[in-house]
């Protein structure tokens, strides 16, 4: 089965990978659950461990307290996941893979039931808390899926809508408490337009992302072909400017090419450049081909690099330090202890302004219209 790892300092002062015992786990203050691609396999450590880091260093001193959110990484069993995201697609509205049971009993449900048990048969037992004791612990949750964890965390709400709803909870009941979860989603692979009243989620999707538009091909073929050929869809791919569309009052897409460059800069305080950051390509380098679906698209920071820059950071920030309901479009705002300068957060607010888009015509059965 996938684990739940985090990373602790030993008596040495050297941060070790750790297994989090799920069935101990208790979440008290807020937490990022990062849940990777297929490749972050249990028998890869080194692969846990640099999304750990990763996440670490992105959220370093970003609480209001000037402290740290924790931070865990779910892996996988194997590449059998693989098959696990092609049956979530077919069925995105009740398909949960084991993995998702195991987020959702382990993560979730504590939250929201009092001596939560789930036997080896799923058998689920518990008594609901008070809405709002559980509405207040939900918030300390936030899930970062990327690419193949995009799909293990629409698992996880579709178990966790299961099993609230195996104690006692109302269907509308629980979606509403669910809201309290935020999601930010990069290099989706799981099917946004069917995931509108779900957890908050924010999702970031590069319009030349290869591993996606593959996805696409698959999954809706009609409708990919007809846009392919007669918009902009196929042809400006590679050049498509930053596009922030609502899909429900829970969830907010948004969209942007990304160069095929493999590294980005980083800077200091001054917001002067200090390191010339390359990544490793997802393709092989014989392959000749960019995939633009390397993580490191998605959480830029350098403002030069791509239109989603900053966008991950901020959306994160916010997320951790909620106290209400998370609002999608206000998770992608400037928090307010960013560390850049008033011309930057201007700019950053005027990038968001003028990629405001409609909701798309007919989603679910609602008219093109606004949701800002």
């Amino acid at each position: 089965m996938g684990k739940l790892w985090s990373r602790k300092k030993d008596d040495a002062g050297k941060a070790q990978l750790v297994e989090a015992d799920l069935s101990a786990l208790t979440v008290t203050r807020p937490t990022v659950i990062y849940v990777s691609g297929f490749l972050t396999n249990n028998n890869r450590p080194g692969f846990i461990a640099g999304g750990i880091k990763q996440t670490e260093a992105l959220l370093e001193g970003r609480l209001n307290d000037g402290g740290s959110p924790d931070v865990y990484a779910w892996s996988h069993t194997s590449l059998a996941n693989l098959f696990n995201l092609a049956a979530y697609n077919m069925f995105p509205g009740r398909r949960a893979s084991k993995a998702g049971y195991e987020l959702g009993a382990g993560v979730l449900m504590p939250l929201v039931a009092k001596d939560f048990t789930r036997d080896k048969k799923g058998k689920v037992s518990g008594t609901p808390l008070p809405p709002e004791e559980a509405r207040a612990k939900l918030r300390n949750v936030t899930f970062f899926g990327y690419s193949a964890g995009s799909i293990v965390a629409q698992e996880t709400f579709n178990a966790t809508l299961k099993m609230m709803k195996g104690i006692g909870y109302d269907e509308k009941d629980a979606r509403g408490l669910l809201k309290e979860v935020a999601l930010l989603s990069v290099g989706t692979i799981s099917r946004p337009s069917k995931e509108v009243d779900r957890f908050s989620t924010v999702y970031l999707v590069a319009s030349n992302d290869r591993i996606n538009r593959m996805k696409n091909w698959i999954w809706g073929t009609m409708g990919t072909a007809l846009r392919t050929v007669f918009t902009r869809y196929g042809w400006k791919k590679d050049k498509k400017e930053l596009s922030v569309r609502p899909l429900s009052k829970s969830s907010l897409f948004l969209s942007a090419a990304v160069r095929p460059t493999l590294y980005e800069w980083k800077y200091d305080e001054d917001g002067q450049r200090k390191e010339k950051k390359w990544f490793q390509p997802l393709y092989p380098k014989w392959l000749l081909r960019r995939s633009y679906h390397e993580l490191p698209h998605y959480i830029t920071t350098d403002d030069n690099n791509n239109p989603f820059s900053r966008i991950a950071l901020y959306t994160l920030t916010n997320a951790v330090n909620r106290t209400s309901t998370p609002d999608p479009a206000e998770l992608v705002k400037p928090p307010a202890q960013d560390i850049h300068d008033e011309e930057a957060k201007a700019a950053y607010a005027d990038k968001i302004e003028r990629a405001k888009r409609p909701s798309p015509a007919g989603l679910n059965g609602v008219p093109k219209k606004s949701l800002f």
